[in-house]
């Protein structure tokens, strides 16, 4: 069996950023209105599911992105998303210790989501290995979530976390583009 392809290598990063957004999706039901009842570590748990799974898989889009040209921009974006995570599980682990909830650990994790998001879509734009909208789009939404986020108007942390359940959906629908067509090196004698 030879190295994987782009297109298997885009399927997995696509499968693990839907299936970490679908987690979070799970997790922010779970915490409903901000009142943690008992289960508060099934919450819990499944946030750090959800959060670690949207890490690889944006770990596997970056290999992805760096396959299409990319040498920097998704690398960074990589190693800000990592280091936000990790925040978001220290202060969600301090929290269910008993200690309490501190803002700024949450905050560094929106802000450096955020620019790991802008990160990805720069490098979209510049390898254009999907489309251009979506590069854009997500530019522009980590900017608008940072001020909304940063002003206390918008007051979902996890907000950054749309943008790459998008890539993972065009990940798994839209095709890689094929390239030129082939031209047979013996031409065909009929």
């Amino acid at each position: 069996m030879g190295p994987p392809t782009l297109l298997e290598e885009r399927r997995v990063a696509g499968s693990l950023l839907v299936t970490g957004f679908a987690i979070l999706v799970v997790a922010a039901a779970l915490y409903g209105d901000g009142a943690y009842p008992a289960g508060h570590a099934w919450q819990s748990n499944a946030l750090t599911v959800g959060l670690v799974l949207t890490l690889l898989g944006l770990t596997a889009f970056q290999v992805v992105l760096t396959d299409s040209g990319d040498r920097l921009l998704a690398r960074l974006g990589a190693i800000a998303y990592l280091v936000g995570v990790v925040l978001w599980i220290v202060d969600d682990a301090l929290d269910l210790a008993g200690g309490q909830f501190i803002f700024e650990l949450e905050r560094d994790y929106v802000v450096l989501a955020c620019l790991a998001i802008a990160a990805y879509g720069a490098a979209i734009l510049r390898t254009r290995i999907l489309p251009r909208w979506l590069g854009g789009l997500a530019v522009v939404w980590a900017v608008v979530w940072t001020v909304l986020y940063l002003s206390r108007i918008a007051k979902a942390p996890l907000g950054p976390n749309l943008i790459p359940a998008l890539f993972g959906l065009v990940l798994l629908v839209r095709r890689s583009d094929p390239g030129p067509p082939r031209v047979p090196l013996t031409p065909d004698v009929q």
